[in-house]
Parts: structure tokens; C-alpha cells; sequence
């Protein structure tokens, strides 16, 4: 580093003063010690291990971690055990993924480098619709083809990797985020969604385009209770709005479209089933709604309006 200091031949003031010192990166020697990864910090540094190991005490070494996992973040990356080297023979992990209710997981393979078999019947990734493995099955994956993106029906996803005894590869990396939409079950229990999935935490981003359609067992009908309700207000709800429709599809007899805050009344579907839409443009962003919705016995009274 070089500092240069000057001054013409008229004003005078009283100038600066600096402290100056050097940092060693300890990681350019022997890795720093560390058996994996070695990040330099200001002043020191620290050991880091691969996916599926953890810090040794001695805080150098590193030691292979349980593979059982639960993800709960709205977006991530997940990876195969000790990647982006080869995963280790005979293993078995899962990750359990959720996200907020109402929204679903979409995963995004980033690489892909397995076992071949054409059934996958031995090195592979299997994706679960659901919260376990009894979840209905979205797919076995194995080889060096990238899967197309896989979209789970609910708030849940449930992933299991499985490596024989034989042949090992680099794995995996995959990317989860929420993904607006979607069908849902009314039921007696009460149940909650949210217009985006980081309600609270953040106004809903724009260009959103979401639609979800809530049904009921035959006999019951679909019960709307808002609980928050701030969107962009505009007098005709042009701009950002949500809209609900008495039916399976938005070709239903339209209840209302509603923006601006304050929370519409309860609503009420005629039939057994109510399609919510929401949509916003790319300006400005409001905290969104939060509505609970439960099936309810067919009443007098079918449905309130705008």
C-alpha cells in the first residue's frame, strides 16, 4: 500500500492520523491446519467442514455429522454429504423441508453426479410429496441429467439420498424456494394462509401472480376469515388486488375484488370449493393478507359481498 499526502501553498489545516497494521492470512500455510476449509478473518481465522461433517473440538479437524435434517428457511441450498467431493459409501440422509402455509416447495437441481442405473436402484435421490417418506413419490433421480424442477402440492417436501457400498460420485446440490399457489383442503380445523411466503418479515414482492383453489368435503362449504388485509389501494383494485371466486376455477361467479387495508368480511362459498387470486405489479408493495380458512355446513346466508 502506498499513501500519498499534499498540500498547496494556501489554506493550512491540521491533517489526519492513521493506524497502520498488517494482517497474516494463516490459511496461505498448510491450510491453516484445517482439514477441510480454512477462512481468514480479520486478526485470525477459522476452520469450516463440507456438508455432512461437523467441527471437531480441537476446532481443525472435522468429523462426519448426523444426515437427518430439517430445513425450515423459506429458501436454501441443500447438498449431498461431503460436497462438492465424492459422498461416502453406504450412507443415508434425509432433509425435511417446510415452508409457510399455503405456499409450496419448488427444488431446482443446480448439479447432479450419481451412480447411473436406469431405475436408480442403487446410488439415488428420492423427492416425497409431503412430510415423510409415506408421502407419495415425486421422483427417483440418479446419473448426471439434471431433473426438471420439482413443485411439492402442500407446504411440506421430504427428501432421502441413498449410497451403496460400490461406486462413488460428486452428489448433488439442489436449491429450494416457495412457490406461491396451489390447491388446498378445507377442513373442521382451522387452517392459515399467507399472501406471500414471507409474511411479516417482508412487504410481498411485486409481479406476483398467485392463485390457490380451497375446497371442502361434499356437503361442507369453504368459511374465510381475514385477519390482516393491506394491499396497494387503488380505486378500481387495478393495480395490485386480490380477487375471489365462488368455484373451482376463475371462471366461477366472481364474490369481489378487494385491495387497500381493512380486512373484508367473513365470506362464504356457495358450492364446495372458492378460488383465491392474488396479484401485484412491480411498484409498490404492501404487507399483503393473512386470511384462516375452515370448511363450515351450508348456511342461509351463502356468502357476504364487496
Amino acid at each position: 500500500m502506498r499513501i500519498e499526502f499534499k498540500s498547496d501553498n494556501t489554506v493550512s489545516k491540521k491533517g489526519f492520523k492513521a493506524q497502520f497494521f498488517s494482517d497474516k492470512d494463516e490459511c496461505s500455510k498448510e491450510n491453516g491446519g484445517c482439514q477441510h476449509e480454512c477462512v481468514n478473518t480479520f486478526g485470525s481465522y477459522s476452520c469450516q467442514c463440507r456438508s455432512g461433517f461437523v467441527l471437531h473440538e480441537n476446532r481443525h479437524d472435522c468429523k462426519e455429522a448426523g444426515c437427518d435434517h430439517i430445513v425450515n428457511s423459506v429458501t436454501g441450498t441443500i447438498t449431498s454429504p461431503n460436497w462438492p467431493d465424492k459422498y461416502p459409501s453406504k450412507k443415508a440422509c434425509s432433509w425435511a423441508l417446510s415452508t409457510t402455509p399455503g405456499h409450496r416447495i419448488k427444488l431446482d437441481f443446480n448439479e447432479m453426479d450419481m451412480e447411473a442405473h436406469l431405475e436408480c436402484a442403487y446410488d439415488h435421490v428420492e423427492i416425497y410429496d409431503g412430510r415423510d417418506g409415506k408421502a407419495p413419490s415425486l421422483g427417483r433421480f440418479c446419473g448426471t441429467k439434471k431433473p426438471q424442477p420439482v413443485i411439492s402440492s402442500c407446504n411440506k417436501m421430504f427428501l432421502r439420498f441413498f449410497s451403496d457400498n460400490s461406486v462413488q460420485k460428486k452428489g448433488f446440490e439442489a436449491s429450494h424456494t416457495a412457490e406461491c399457489g396451489g390447491r388446498l383442503k378445507a377442513e373442521v380445523k382451522t387452517k392459515d394462509l399467507y399472501s406471500h411466503a414471507q409474511f411479516g418479515d417482508n412487504n410481498y414482492p411485486g409481479a406476483s401472480d398467485c392463485q390457490w383453489m380451497i375446497s371442502a368435503e361434499k356437503g361442507y362449504g369453504v368459511e374465510l376469515i381475514f385477519q390482516t388485509f393491506e394491499i396497494e389501494e387503488e380505486a378500481d383494485c387495478g393495480y395490485d388486488y386480490m380477487e375471489l371466486f365462488d368455484g373451482a376455477d376463475n371462471k366461477s361467479p366472481r364474490l369481489g375484488r378487494y385491495c387497500g387495508s381493512g380486512p373484508p368480511e367473513e365470506i362464504y362459498s356457495a358450492g364446495d370449493s372458492i378460488v383465491i387470486k392474488f396479484r401485484s405489479d412491480d411498484t409498490i408493495n404492501k404487507k399483503g393478507f393473512h386470511v384462516r380458512y375452515t370448511s363450515t355446513k351450508f348456511q342461509d346466508t351463502l356468502h357476504s359481498r364487496k
